[in-house]
């Protein structure tokens, strides 16, 4: 259907829409959206169809055709962007998404609604397809995994939803749930034909490197091969698993097909799982093992097993979904437990295939002939896997006992070996992490070490719980402490690698030329000696990385004084603070707040995401995954208030400096300008987390999550917005000289004439603060001006 035809339709609708039924603001907004969208203004209709669609309250007829008419403006605005000028995929995926998203919410309203379900089908084919073109130079395969991956996911979610249904009716009308497992299985039929597709690529790859002469193919292309057949095994099973699911869910057995697909998720993960190195798996079976704990605190909360700190009350044993009892949550863990049990072979093969015997030599004497110099990276590789092995295999029997645990079930015991998993976990992980990463892990557990022994704590810890907490933070910070100075002196190491490597290479490069006198030849007079100042770059380097080793010399020693106070000495929070103090100092040496910041918007985008697909769930979906989207939202906040208060600070210092700012850093006026918009974003994650805290304590309606997802793009619209005021783009290159003859004034006369202006007083920290107050002030205002609207979502 093209997007005329779809016009067309809209505008009829509207007509429809304004004559009859009761007359109501929402749908004024939503006639003036459609109006918008006929206009080819795709943002202004977008906005008013938004509006209409969150103040629609209990007309189905306006909520239905609002979400509709929401589907077409994204999909228009995402081919539109697509042939642009300069087509911008990653954005065009995303208004796509968008489009398939509310195109299921209409869906989801009139189910058997014929345009709707065309629609879904042609915005799948559209994502799918811009997903392919944006990832063409990623790897064919990978990218096809992925998305396998996430289609059976998808399916997974909805057969839980499903067979909660059922169970929650007890049974007495099994057709009640035939349209929805009927689409399912159709579904699943697509997979499993995509799965073979997948399969067939990974065999052609195999017989590509297979027509090759064995002597003729590299180490890389043997390893390859090998992979590959595990991946088509593992598809092999996967397949096979789907197929029984579509089987089960057209003959309406839901428990049955929740079982395989749930089994043909795990076979596709484990396919993927091949293509990736084992450090990137174990992070992925961690944040697994991390969704499984919240399962099982979850459940034990529910059965009084397990004290939970809930918002609301704690669920009784029959609100809990079907997948959530103690034998299906024992069954995850025993799947991820072999996943993570795969993982432990591979580093193991790694670690014997690195350490091939070899004759020793005495010390001292030269190297045998011919034999290969060892390669000092590939042995630091392999001295952390060493490293991490012990702690995997901690992981893995604690997943043993908490899966034992769970079948019995003793939900409390198994809780807390789930927990014990993770810690083993962390510490495999922590052996792979680079610099910055082991330096931002200690400041977190020092943080968390100062909060422990204020006196605030003694009333919401007991003192068992928080000295057995804070002599772990220590010992893990005591642990850290040699592993940074390592860290230190490999970035040392390979600076002066690079240094030597450098000028090795400029040596050869520069003929014997008479000496001139500065300013000579054809450079221009003053422009700056690439040499020089790459050799200042160097010096300063070396400078950080020696104040750096000097701030964790003295961090180690705070931290000794801090466990002699603990066992008999004076005041332990003298030395923690000292030992915070010292690691934030060391912290702000590698992190700057523009790497915060470019993260924070990452996270808060794909936080949008996560809610985006959270809002198209029903009830019982929603319910097991709103906790972890609230976690997130929530941290998200915590960062934006403390980029805020780091900018306001610098921008604080930087107006109290004489004379201008280092070439290339933002001036006071930037940085108070980005704490403020970084201040505003964080105001509209705090209102996103009052949208997703009021849907989770919902109990008698369905919250839709539209207001949180569009606080959300306001907040990363902010941060953007900040990034540019911290990164201006590059200066145009000077204009030729006939062009600067013809100019008025040259580059910098006008500025003369300008009067500088005058910087308000009060600092950053107040000017963002009075900012603050006045967007409260005006949301009050629009929060009062607004129309009360009932809402049944």
């Amino acid at each position: 259907m093209t997007t005329r035809v779809l016009l067309s339709i809209v505008l009829g609708l509207a007509l429809v829409l304004g004559c009859g039924g009761e007359h109501r603001a929402a749908r004024d907004t939503y006639n003036r959206g459609v109006a918008a969208l006929a206009n080819g203004e795709l943002e202004d209709a977008e906005k008013l169809l938004l509006e209409a669609r969150s103040q629609a309250g209990l007309d189905p007829t306006l909520r239905f055709h609002a979400a509709y008419d929401l589907g077409v403006a994204y999909a228009a605005h995402a081919d539109k962007v697509k042939a642009g000028a300069e087509p911008d995929l990653a954005q065009a995926l995303a208004l796509a998404q968008q489009a398939l998203s509310w195109f299921n919410d209409a869906a989801r309203l009139r189910k058997d609604d014929a345009s709707t379900q065309a629609n879904l089908a042609v915005m799948r084919a559209r994502v799918q397809a811009i997903s392919d073109e944006l990832r063409a130079g990623e790897g064919k395969l990978e990218a096809r995994l992925d998305q396998l991956i996430t289609d059976e996911r998808d399916v997974l979610d909805e057969a839980r939803a499903a067979w909660a249904q059922i169970q929650a009716s007890g049974g007495t009308d099994p057709l009640a749930q035939q349209g929805p497992l009927t689409r399912l299985a159709d579904r699943e039929r697509g997979i499993v034909a995509e799965a073979g597709v997948v399969a067939d690529l990974a065999a052609d790859e195999i017989d590509a490197i297979g027509k090759k002469p064995e002597d003729q193919r590299t180490d890389e292309e043997k390893v390859r091969v090998v992979v590959l057949k595990n991946v088509d095994l593992y598809l092999l099973e996967a397949r096979t698993r789907i197929a029984e699911a579509r089987h089960k869910l057209q003959e309406l057995a839901a428990e049955d097909g929740v079982g395989r697909a749930e089994a043909a998720l795990v076979a596709l993960k484990r396919a993927r799982e091949q293509l990736l190195d084992p450090v990137t798996v174990l992070r992925g079976v961690a944040q697994e093992q991390v969704a499984l704990a919240q399962e099982t605190a979850y459940t034990g909360a529910a059965t009084g097993a397990v004290k939970l700190d809930l918002a609301g009350p704690a669920p009784t044993p029959e609100q809990l979904p079907a997948w959530l009892a103690a034998p299906q949550i024992a069954a995850r863990q025993g799947t991820l437990r072999d996943r993570l049990l795969e993982v432990q072979a591979r580093m193991q093969a790694g670690v014997e295939a690195g350490a091939a015997p070899v004759s020793p030599a005495p010390p001292g004497a030269p190297a045998p002939a011919g034999a290969p110099a060892p390669d000092p990276a590939q042995a630091k590789l392999l001295a952390r896997v060493r490293a991490a092995l012990p702690a995997v295999g901690e992981a893995s029997a604690a997943m043993e006992r908490a899966r034992a645990a769970l079948a019995e079930p003793r939900l409390a015991v198994a809780a807390l070996e789930e927990r014990a998993a993770l810690e083993a976990l962390a510490r495999a992980i922590e052996q792979f992490a680079d610099l910055k990463q082991t330096i931002e892990l200690a400041y977190a557990d020092q943080k968390q070490l100062v909060s422990l022994l204020a006196p605030e704590a003694e009333t919401q810890l007991p003192a068992d719980k928080r000295a057995t907490e804070t002599r772990d933070a220590l010992a893990r910070n005591l642990a850290r402490m040699p592993r940074l100075k390592e860290l230190i002196a490999d970035e040392v190491t390979a600076l002066e690698a690079k240094a030597e490597s450098s000028g090795a290479a400029a040596q050869p490069a520069q003929p014997a030329q008479p000496a001139q006198m500065p300013g000579a030849g054809s450079g221009s007079a003053g422009a700056p000696d690439p040499a020089q100042q790459a050799a200042e770059q160097l010096a300063q380097n070396k400078q950080r990385l020696t104040r750096a080793e000097e701030l964790r010399g003295q961090a180690q020693a705070a931290l000794d004084q801090l466990g002699t106070a603990l066992a008999r000495g004076p005041d332990p929070r003298v030395p923690a603070a000292d030992g915070e103090a010292k690691l934030a100092e060391l912290r702000r040496l590698f992190f700057s707040v523009i790497e915060h910041l470019q993260q924070l918007i990452r996270d808060q985008g794909e936080t949008r995401d996560q809610t985006t697909t959270v809002d198209g769930m029903d009830p019982f979906g929603r319910e097991a995954k709103l906790p972890g989207v609230i976690g997130r939202q929530t941290g998200h906040g915590e960062m934006a208030t403390a980029i805020t208060d780091a900018l306001a600070a610098q921008a604080d210092a930087a107006a109290q400096q004489k004379g201008p700012p280092p070439q290339g850093a933002p001036d006071p006026k930037a940085l108070s300008a980005a704490a403020a918009e970084v201040r505003l974003a964080q105001g509209e994650m705090s209102d996103a987390d009052r949208v997703l805290a009021r849907a989770r304590d919902a109990t008698t309606t369905s919250e839709r999550l539209v207001p949180a997802t569009e606080s959300q793009a306001r907040a990363i619209e902010h941060l953007e917005a900040a990034l540019r005021l911290l990164q201006p783009p590059p200066k145009q290159d000077p204009k030729p000289q006939d062009q600067k003859q013809q100019d008025p004034k040259q580059p910098g006369e006008q500025d003369k004439d300008k009067k500088q202006e005058p910087q308000p007083a009060g600092g950053a920290s107040q000017r963002a603060k009075d900012m603050d107050a006045s967007r409260q002030k005006e949301r009050r205002q629009r929060e009062q001006a607004a129309d009360p609207v009932e809402q049944d979502w």
